[in-house]
């Protein structure tokens, strides 16, 4: 409410000119102010201190860091964001921002070149393939543990994460520095001149300092404080005769006002958007908890899908052997007589075909840890082996109800949306009391002298002081809008009841469905298992005695356990993952410093080099 200062000028003219060039400096925390005498020189000095001068952002990050940890210790959350301490910065030049049309790459076909391989040879295409593989076998090895730590220290979307969280803090201080005293200062220099149609020049000049602070009240409202200072010089003065006349004058005034609703818009209303910045923060803190579960179990699961297509390029390999074995020996037995040309040629072309598909399970698995690489942002041209080791965790004793009612209590995802349904009921109350009429209570009172006043001595006398107040009514004849607005309110409100109970629902399957895909997915692996076990049995029995069996029954036997083989492995992958997926849909995993999982009391967590998973054999 701070007043205007003085008016300096001498009336309107079309001929006039008003220049004007103002500096404005603002803080948001009180500071000492020293008055000085201020002159001309004074107030362009200090433009251009202000103007040279920007504040360090120093105080920003620290704020920024500390509502990090803070927000992350509110929902118990086991390790915060890291501090923020690299930000961007610009490192395009001048020429290329402001360049309007930047240039484009795209040449023409008679531009490029293309060359045409002579080399087709399926032998020497299975080279290539192989020497691809053998490329991607080099390197330093890759475990588990070093994959997830490498994640959650450079991986891509864990960065984005964290700087969601961090922009919900920046929000937060934002609204924060809304409700700390707000210090302004102004310094605006003046100047107007008049050539009155009388011949009768006018000219003005004068530098105003406008000092305001200002604060919000907690239930609606606010106060300022201020002092006006200005410094004019106006002239006087014929053109074409007699010389003009010249008056300085100083005026300086303090005020302080402010106002108060008393209906519409009072109470805890005003802190409606800190109210919201503050749950946001929380909202944050959980979702970032949520997603540092969610990617931890994408990692692993995509860790499960490497070493499974890695033991299907083992199984495959075996296979290979095992058939070379037997194209071997029926070449031996036809060239002895004993065989009939169509078994070796049989035997062979099944090795041959083998070999192909081993070559294109090789690709497969180098694609397969290329994009791994991706995932945890590790560098694509980085020569990496993958570790055969993995986690392995014991099947916990499962119950429906009881792992539905767990995530009804403490998964973050509906604790948010329980959350965000008091936010939308808290946002019909808001917009009926937009329906309230106004009345408004303000007030100022000013001291100020002209002329005589002196920056080193300010004693002013109740002849000085002006004082208003004021109380005013606003009927509400017409609140269209805001009823409407309680309309919009209340059908979100309803919205946002249908969307959580769906969720909650979607929650339940999904809890229902973690805990069933563990008992099947655990039938599975024992079945495949078993399977495993007769099909070496069969191939024992056809080493044994070859003789008494075809060679399809001998190139059957291998193709089963081959079968046999993968499918223990993807159903040991399947037992994992459901288990991993029942922690994160019941909200019980946890995941400590290193991307460590923290296993539950009585839960048993040990590694395997195999996909042969035995539970006696797990190590703890």
């Amino acid at each position: 409410m701070a007043p205007e200062g003085p008016v300096v000028g001498v009336g309107d003219s079309s001929a006039a000119i008003h220049p004007v060039l103002q500096v404005r400096s603002s803080i948001g925390s009180p500071s000492p102010y020293n008055p000085r005498p201020m002159n001309h020189g004074f107030s362009i000095a200090s433009m251009l201190i202000l103007v040279g001068c920007s504040p360090s952002f120093n105080a920003i990050d620290e704020h920024v860091n500390t509502l990090l940890v803070e927000g992350s210790e509110r929902v118990a959350a086991t390790v915060p964001p890291r501090p923020k301490l690299d930000w961007a910065e610009i490192d395009a030049t001048e020429d290329e921002m402001n360049n309007k049309h930047p240039i484009t790459v795209n040449p023409s076909v008679e531009g490029m070149e293309w060359k045409t391989s002579e080399s087709v040879d399926a032998k020497e295409v299975l080279e290539r393939l192989i020497g691809y593989q053998d490329a991607s076998e080099s390197g330093e090895m890759l475990t588990l543990d070093d994959a997830l730590r490498w994640a959650f220290a450079h991986g891509r979307e864990y960065q984005f994460a964290e700087e969601d969280y961090l922009l919900v803090c920046l929000q937060l201080i934002l609204e924060l520095h809304a409700w700390v005293p707000q210090i302004d200062d102004e310094i605006s220099m003046q100047y107007q001149h008049e050539d009155g149609d009388n011949d009768f020049l006018q000219s003005a000049s004068a530098v105003v300092n406008t000092f305001t602070a200002s604060q919000r009240l907690p239930w609606g409202g606010d106060i300022t404080a201020g002092y006006v200072a200005t410094f004019a010089r106006e002239f006087y003065g014929q053109a074409s005769s007699a010389p003009g006349t010249t008056e300085n004058t100083r005026i300086g005034q303090f005020f302080f006002g402010g106002g108060i609703p008393l209906l519409r818009g009072a109470g805890m209303i005003a802190q409606e958007d800190l109210i919201q910045a503050e749950r946001s923060l929380i909202y944050a803190a959980r979702t970032f908890e949520q997603f540092r579960r969610d990617f931890w179990f994408r990692i692993v699961r995509t860790w499960f899908g490497l070493l499974v297509q890695r033991q299907q390029l083992d199984n495959a390999l075996e296979s290979t052997a095992l058939l070379d074995q037997l194209a071997e020996r029926q070449r031996a037995l036809y060239e002895a007589g004993r065989a009939r040309l169509y078994d070796a040629a049989e035997a062979e072309n099944r090795a041959l075909q083998e070999q192909s598909r081993v070559a294109g399970l090789q690709e497969t698995y180098r694609l397969a840890v290329d994009r791994f690489k991706l995932l945890i942002n590790m560098p694509i041209n980085k020569a990496m082996m993958i570790d055969t080791g993995t986690i392995v965790i014991d099947p916990p004793v499962l119950d429906l109800d009881a792992a539905v009612q767990v995530a009804m209590h403490q998964r973050l995802d509906l604790q948010t949306e329980r959350n965000t349904l008091v936010d939308r009921q808290r946002g019909v109350r808001n917009a009926l009391n937009g329906l309230l009429p106004d009345l408004d209570l303000e007030g100022e009172i000013r001291f100020g002298s002209n002329d005589t006043y002196y920056y080193d001595a300010v004693l002013p006398s109740v002849e000085d002081m002006n004082a208003e107040a004021s109380l005013t009514l606003s009927l509400p004849l017409d609140r269209q809008d805001e009823r409407v607005a309680v309309r919009k309110a209340q059908i979100s409100l309803e919205r946002g009841r249908r969307a959580y109970r769906r969720q909650r629902d979607e929650a339940a399957i999904e809890v229902r469905t973690s805990v069933r895909d563990i008992d099947a997915n655990l039938f599975s692996l024992d079945i495949q298992r078993r399977n495993v076990d007769v099909a070496r049995v069969n191939i024992e029995s056809i080493d044994a005695d070859p003789d008494s069996y075809t060679v399809l029954d001998q190139l059957s036997a291998i193709q089963s356990l081959q079968r046999a083989q993968n499918g223990r492995a993807e159903a040991f992958q399947r037992v994992q993952e459901s288990i991993l997926q029942y922690l994160v849909t019941t909200g019980q995993m946890r995941i400590g410093v290193e991307a460590k999982l923290e296993p539950i009391p009585g839960m048993v967590v040990g590694t395997t080099s195999t996909l042969s998973y035995q539970q006696a054999s797990v190590t703890e």
